[in-house]
C-alpha cells in the first residue's frame, strides 16, 4: 500500500509447493484500486486543516465558497497552480464577497509564502504520527502566530473513511475473483508506507 495504489495479491504458499518449477496456479488472484499515502493526506488535510484557511466558507450570498485553492493545496502535484498570478487574483477578488474572510486571508499569506508543499509534508508527517498515537498538535504559525490545531485519530479515520472502503472492496472483490473465503486466509503481508494506519488494516 503505497506509490499512489493499493495492491493486492492472493497467493497459496506451503513448504511442500515451493519445489515445483511452475508456481502459476498458486497466483490465486490480484487485484488493487488507485488508492495510496497522497489521498489519505489530502482527506486528512481538506477536513481538519483546509477549513482554517476558509474551506467550507459561505459567500455573502449564502453560496459556497469555491474549493478549487484548497483542492489543490491538498493535492501533492497541483500545489504549484496555487501560485500562478491569475489564481491568486481570483482569490483576492473572490475575498471581499466572503462572509468570513480571515480563513481567506489565511490562505493568501499560505500563498504569499508558497508554503503549500511544507504544510502537504506537515499532513504527511501527521498521519504517519496519528499512526502511533491518539492525538497529534500541529503547529502552523509559519502562517500566523499561535495558529494550531488538534488532530486526533479519529478525525484521521473519519477523513478517509470513504477511501477504505474502496480499498474494502477491492480486497472484497479479490476474495470472490479467487472463491476464498475470509476465513480461509492464514496471514496478511502488509508493506509499504500507509500499511502503518491502523484503520486500514483493521479494514483489510
Amino acid at each position: 500500500i503505497g506509490g499512489g495504489t493499493s495492491d493486492f495479491s492472493l497467493i497459496r504458499l506451503a513448504p511442500e509447493r515451493h519445489m515445483q518449477a511452475d508456481r502459476h496456479a498458486d497466483i490465486l488472484a490480484t487485484g488493487g484500486v488507485h488508492i495510496g499515502g497522497t489521498d489519505f493526506d489530502k482527506q486528512l488535510s481538506l477536513h481538519t486543516v483546509m477549513p482554517l484557511f476558509g474551506y467550507g466558507g459561505r459567500m455573502n450570498s449564502g453560496a459556497p465558497m469555491p474549493t478549487s485553492t484548497h483542492l489543490h493545496l491538498a493535492t501533492w502535484h497541483t500545489i504549484n497552480a496555487v501560485y500562478a498570478q491569475k489564481s491568486q487574483l481570483a482569490l483576492k477578488s473572490m475575498r471581499y464577497d466572503c462572509q468570513d474572510t480571515r480563513g481567506v486571508d489565511r490562505l493568501l499569506k499560505l500563498i504569499e509564502l508558497r508554503a503549500g508543499h511544507w504544510l502537504a509534508m506537515q499532513m504527511e508527517e501527521s498521519k504517519i504520527a496519528l499512526s502511533s498515537v491518539e492525538q497529534h498538535h500541529l503547529s502552523l504559525q509559519r502562517i500566523e502566530a499561535e495558529l494550531a490545531v488538534t488532530l486526533t485519530r479519529n478525525a484521521l479515520n473519519n477523513a478517509i473513511d470513504g477511501l477504505l472502503e474502496r480499498v474494502r472492496d477491492s480486497v472484497a472483490q479479490l476474495l470472490n475473483k479467487a472463491g476464498v473465503g475470509v476465513a480461509q486466509v492464514d496471514t496478511v503481508f502488509f508493506t509499504g508506507g500507509s500499511s502503518g494506519i491502523p484503520a486500514l488494516r483493521q479494514q483489510i
